[in-house]
């Protein structure tokens, strides 16, 4: 795909914030569950997200979902039962549902937090409904020491890929030097800790991020390691 073919969508950019900065909004058809808007495109669902399902939630009252947009998952804590597939989905699981999967209703029966990507893009990204990140070879880096990537889905050819990226205890990124994309890249911290050495200022797990194409971030160090779910992708509307 090539740039001229790229219409960006309209999400605000952050750079790592505690999720829990972002309001909780109850549902207003599922009891028991609410959501974190950390970025969307207004008037639309397509959002980046924390879903926070408390215990016993059922999403019945909403159906089997389908999208007409891409929706990239990474299981925080907790779990939640898929009602159609009677199958069970745990922390540390990872999903890439394509424009038109049809997925739930759910069930949590003892809660369960979801850090959610939804955008529109034209691509082509593997399917995966959730499956434990660690069943993908991690990879060690060509250019940093201690530095590995799991790639969950990728457009061939190219970096645009949802991964698992692993820091090890130590690592610094500086021979990458400070990194600028032409697609849009949104994170999450799962473990660990990192240090932008150009802000001097450590961001810790929990913390989620949205750079839209263009925004300048690195280079790190990861003093005791440090575990990211990234999704990238070109953007259109």
């Amino acid at each position: 795909m090539g740039n001229s073919e790229i219409e960006e969508v309209i999400k605000p950019e952050h750079e790592f914030v505690d999720y829990k900065t972002f309001e909780a909004v109850p549902s207003k058809t599922v009891e028991g569950s609410s959501q974190r808007i950390i970025a969307q495109i207004p008037g639309t669902e397509v959002a980046t997200r924390i879903l926070e399902l408390g215990a016993g939630t059922d999403t019945s009252p909403d159906g089997v979902q389908i999208h007409d947009f891409w929706e990239e998952l990474y299981i925080i804590e907790g779990s939640l039962i898929d009602l159609r597939l009677n199958e069970e989905f745990t922390a540390g699981m990872v999903a890439c549902r394509p424009p038109g999967m049809e997925h739930g209703p759910w069930q949590s029966p003892n809660g369960c937090t979801i850090f959610e990507v939804r955008y529109y893009a034209d691509q082509e990204k593997q399917e995966h409904e959730f499956v434990d990140f660690k069943t993908f070879e991690a990879v060690p880096s060509k250019t940093v020491e201690g530095s590995s990537q799991r790639i969950i889905a990728q457009i061939p050819g190219t970096e645009v890929a949802t991964r698992i990226l692993e820091l090890g205890a130590g690592t610094d990124t500086s021979p990458d030097g400070v990194q600028i994309h032409d697609f849009w890249e949104e994170l999450y911290i799962i473990e660990g800790s990192l240090i932008d050495l150009r802000l001097n200022e450590e961001f810790t797990a929990g913390m989620v991020a949205c750079r839209p194409p263009g925004m300048e971030h690195g280079p790190w160090q990861s003093p005791n390691g440090c575990k990211i779910f990234e999704v990238r992708y070109y953007a259109n509307k």
